[in-house]
């Protein structure tokens, strides 16, 4: 089941370890479809131009993905049109796309043939200035998540060690086999994704893509992260054989480890892990809840109650620091995007917008079924 609305996810976001992507999702797909490389400075119109595209392609096609800037997640990165192959995606840093067939695979959207170079360098100085604190804010959000995220992975540490391993590893292969009894073997698709993020506004995700994608969840309720993530590698690793596209959905604070949440469209199966990203009222009504409890030596966990208590909660106030190390970021970068909007010359803008339109509707048009 595929929704008759528009999926929102994140390929890109700040970790413990510096802004990690998935970007290399996109032009791994470039070879199959028509990928719009968009490049251009802050503030110079790629996230509008992406939304107006994706605005008249919706027309044709409903089910699509809009990629959302964890640094703004009113902002777009990327547009998805997995059905035709049409994709846009701004390409400038910490994302840099490159293309690798420029001209019969990718189209470079230029930007910068649209600004007065000249204003720009008479603007060098302050330009510099506010993109060196920019960049401050970032590294000093970056600490921030490394420490908080010592502190869960020392209780996710505690939690493994009160873990029954074999419980859950079996849990795992009765859900899969109950829910795929009526599939043939085949090689799946794997799509990476987050669906949170920590952003200037807290840590948010999408629950209405859940919602549109899943209508039977199964919750997990794990506030340690130590079951649900032994959980879902198995059942990931179980699904991956039955020929489904499946969106795994990494944990923000440990992207190349930790899974959060599996989303099965064609199962309209999701396993969600519960938290404040989620809230339940805006997700479909659990299909099945599974807690951490069904798997763990309680007593055992208790005796390291003081040390898991202090460690969450010295993890939250370092998350809200981060948060708000990125505030700080996005008021400096909306102060570059005035300098670089100043200097756009808003015809040619408008100009290269509606060719690129003309020409993502033409592919559209010759490559939908």
């Amino acid at each position: 089941m595929m929704p008759e609305q528009p999926m929102h996810f994140f390929l890109g976001a700040n970790s413990p370890a510096g802004f990690v992507s998935f970007y290399d999702e996109i032009t791994a797909q470039a070879e199959n479809g028509r990928l719009f490389v968009v490049k251009g400075g802050p503030g110079t119109g790629k996230s509008t131009l992406m939304r107006r595209t994706a605005a008249a392609l919706s027309q044709r096609e409903k089910c699509f993905e809009y990629i959302h800037c964890s640094s703004d997640p009113d902002s777009l990165d990327a547009v998805l049109f997995p059905e035709s192959g049409v994709m846009l995606a701004d390409a400038t840093p910490p994302h840099v796309i490159e293309p690798q067939h420029p001209g019969a695979c990718e189209t470079v959207v230029n930007l910068c043939a649209c600004w007065d170079e000249e204003l720009l360098q008479s603007r060098r100085a302050e330009i510099l200035s506010l993109c060196r604190q920019n960049a401050l804010c970032h590294q000093q959000c970056v600490r921030f998540l490394s420490a908080a995220h010592a502190l869960l992975s020392d209780n996710m540490s505690i939690a493994v060690n009160c873990l029954d391993t074999r419980k859950t590893a079996k849990t795992a292969a009765g859900i899969v086999a109950r829910e795929c009894r009526r599939r043939k073997r085949g090689e799946s698709v794997e799509k990476k994704r987050l669906l949170s993020a920590i952003t200037p506004k807290g840590n948010i995700g999408f629950p209405e893509t859940i919602a549109a994608l899943c209508p039977r969840v199964y919750l997990l309720k794990d506030p340690y992260g130590a079951a649900s993530s032994l959980l879902l590698a198995a059942i990931r690793s179980q699904l991956m054989e039955y020929g489904l596209t499946i969106y795994t959905c990494f944990c923000p604070l440990s992207p190349r480890q930790k899974i959060d949440h599996i989303l099965v469209p064609e199962l309209g199966l999701a396993f969600v892990t519960a938290g404040k990203a989620f809230p339940l009222e805006k997700l479909p009504e659990p299909y099945r809840v599974i807690s951490f409890t069904r798997f763990t030596d309680m007593e055992q966990l208790a005796l390291r109650k003081q040390r898991l208590r202090f460690n969450r909660r010295a993890a939250e106030e370092l998350l809200e620091a981060a948060s708000r190390s990125l505030r700080r970021a996005k008021n400096l970068h909306d102060l570059i995007e005035k300098e670089y909007g100043a200097a756009i010359d808003f015809e040619k803008l408008e100009q290269l917008t509606l060719e690129t339109l003309e020409q993502a509707e033409s592919w559209q048009k010759e490559h939908l079924p």
